[in-house]
């Protein structure tokens, strides 16, 4: 249990939960950048003379107010009937940004799964044997000689012992982002309500 302990106090958890957290800041300043970019691409015109890269190089520069140029429409032709009934041709002139679903990403919750599965286990192994070997013998030769006994007795004893350490470590690390399409904010929604109120409809 020990051991468990000190190898877990080993892994570097602060990296492991910070780095995901940081990514996830940096992901929603990447997808607030590209909201931006969207606007500035899609809702206004390029202004003549700049090519693409001198436009990215304008919203880029942070010491200055950024200058987004005009607007970019859409002018739709149809036919319908006037005040008085006759049929005339009208145009209809919509901002761009009034028409697109502006991309407004956020990070609502993120879930960080860390699995450490640490087993130790400890294997002890004895073998013993005993072996005991005798032998008795005896003689006799003569009235007047003595009986002569031999005994012979060895015994052997033999103990084995070892010791095995299995060690298994297993990690597993789940990451889940959910992100949604949040709200607008307040100054870009006010935007929209005006360029809805720049719609012009008018009789070409």
């Amino acid at each position: 249990m020990t051991r468990a302990v000190e190898e877990l106090q080993q892994i570097p958890f602060s990296q492991l939960i910070g780095s995901p957290l940081k990514a996830a800041v940096e992901a929603q300043a990447l997808a607030a950048q590209s909201t931006i970019e969207f606007i500035h691409k899609v809702g206004f015109k390029q202004p003549s003379g700049l090519g693409a890269a001198d436009t990215d190089l304008v919203f880029s520069d942070v010491t200055n107010d950024a200058d987004a140029g005009e607007l970019r429409s859409v002018t739709f032709k149809y036919s319908k009937k006037d005040e008085n009934g006759e049929l005339k041709d009208f145009s209809l002139t919509v901002p761009f940004l009034a028409i697109t679903p502006i991309p407004f990403i956020r990070i609502e919750e993120m879930t960080i799964d860390f699995n450490a599965k640490l087993t130790d286990s400890v294997e002890r192994k004895t073998e013993s044997s005993f072996k005991l070997d005798s032998t008795i013998s005896g003689s006799y030769s003569a009235f007047w000689s003595p009986i002569k006994v031999e005994a012979r007795v060895s015994a052997t004893y033999n103990q084995k012992s070892g010791t095995t350490e299995k060690q298994q470590r297993e990690y597993s690390m789940q990451i889940h982002v959910r992100a949604v399409q949040d709200e607008l904010p307040a100054g870009l929604s006010r935007m929209l309500d005006m360029l809805e109120q720049a719609i012009q409809e008018q009789p070409t």
